[in-house]
């Protein structure tokens, strides 16, 4: 006799639904790295809050660091950062865990290849970005990091209160911690004063925004609240299409989105969505970028993405999952015949996982200069008391004119 359909499905009568299954199946032979049919318990679509002047909706370097600065940058011939997500979750300490990995990594790279700033793929406070809770696990979490932090949000910084999870706060309104700690019309305003940490807010123009720094262009966008799909409404769309065409030709361009368009997880798995929309952007436009950063998924996953530009050249396109930044549970992948896989591992429409780290909490650095970026993934066993060095992963480098991805 086969087993009852509620325990192969979940599902039972008038759309019951008595436990969680992985995204996709995994078999020996399909590998997924998007979603299929299963979603996810999440939200609909919620409002943007009002942008902090007219499109386009740029932010440049120099807004952020002083001239001194811009020009150590512009004499040392490139640009360094670090990028990570998912970070803000008050039920444990692993985000101060990372953000000390990151301090170290700051206090031991040479004068002339300090990271100008970190980069936030979005989820900055679990698990509806509460504004009370920006003091303990966002301003003391970052007490001691030296660089400047600038931000996309992710859809639990865009949740609104769920009733089923406790009390509600009437005056809540969704991303109103994240604008207020990331839009403020004030960036010299403390951000936290009871935690005694001296950052300030920033002043970003919007949710979605592009940073302009002389040696990349980053293409920040907002997926906005789903908890297995993206969503971008017309008016992102058109923002996106025109921030590619505009983009410099001289330099590479970076897309950010919290939602990956590709991860072999079992929890979120990537988003169709997120894939097609910026797929169609590309093609539009004709303009491809040379790397794709996203958080959401709590691991670190590199694949490459073998396609035709418009012109019908073969290009490589680099898509990075960062997001094991802090949220207290990491994501495995799917199995195959009963093991994880062995990266490299070839997929299907030109697709390669080149490496993953589903065991440690970490952090990527990124090195741009004239010719090439580097990615560098560190991470670490999380431990309570004590902090350990960083243990690199793997590197990899990108030829921005060849448009070709290599590991290092």
């Amino acid at each position: 006799m086969s087993p009852f359909n509620s325990f192969t499905t979940g599902k039972g009568a008038e759309k019951r639904q008595n436990r969680s299954f992985p995204v996709t199946q995994q078999s020996a032979t399909h590998f997924a790295t998007q979603a299929a049919s299963i979603q996810l318990p999440s939200y609909p679509p919620q409002p943007l809050p009002p942008p902090n002047g007219p499109a386009p909706y740029r932010f440049d370097l120099s807004s952020l660091l002083s001239a001194a600065d811009l020009a150590a940058i512009e004499k040392a011939g490139k640009i360094v950062f670090h990028t990570v997500g998912d970070t803000g979750d008050y039920r444990g300490r692993q985000q101060d865990f990372v953000a000390a990995l990151m301090t170290a990594d700051a206090a031991a790279l040479p004068d002339t290849e300090k990271p100008a700033f970190l980069y936030h793929l979005g989820d900055v406070v679990y698990f509806a970005g509460d504004i009370d809770k920006y003091g303990d696990n966002f301003y003391e979490t970052y007490k001691e990091y030296p660089a400047f932090i600038v931000a996309i949000p992710g859809n639990h910084d865009c949740q609104p209160d769920d009733p089923q999870d406790g009390p509600v706060d009437p005056t809540k309104v969704p991303l109103d911690g994240w604008v207020q700690n990331f839009m403020s019309t004030t960036p010299a305003q403390q951000g936290s004063l009871k935690t005694g940490a001296g950052r300030t807010q920033m002043d970003l123009p919007f949710v979605y925004w592009t940073f302009t720094t002389p040696f990349a262009t980053i293409i920040g966008l907002f997926s906005n609240v789903g908890e297995t799909e993206a969503y971008f409404d017309q008016t992102q769309i058109d923002w996106f299409h025109g921030e590619l065409q505009a983009a410099s030709p001289n330099l590479p361009i970076i897309v950010t989105v919290h939602h990956p368009p590709f991860s072999g997880d079992t929890e979120h798995s990537g988003s169709t969505v997120c894939d097609s929309t910026l797929n169609a952007a590309f093609q539009a436009t004709g303009r491809y970028p040379h790397l794709i950063l996203s958080g959401h998924v709590h691991n670190y996953q590199r694949f490459t993405l073998e396609t035709k530009d418009n012109n019908q050249q073969p290009i490589q396109i680099s898509y990075v999952v960062a997001g094991a930044g802090g949220y207290t549970n990491l994501g495995t992948l799917h199995k195959i015949k009963g093991k994880y896989p062995k990266a490299p591992l070839t997929l299907e429409n030109g697709l390669t996982l080149e490496q993953y780290d589903q065991t440690n909490f970490g952090f990527l650095r990124l090195e741009i200069d004239n010719q090439t970026i580097i990615g560098s993934y560190f991470s670490a066993p999380y431990q309570v008391s004590s902090v350990p060095t960083g243990t690199l992963v793997e590197s990899f480098s990108i030829n921005i004119a060849n448009r070709t991805v290599k590991t290092l």
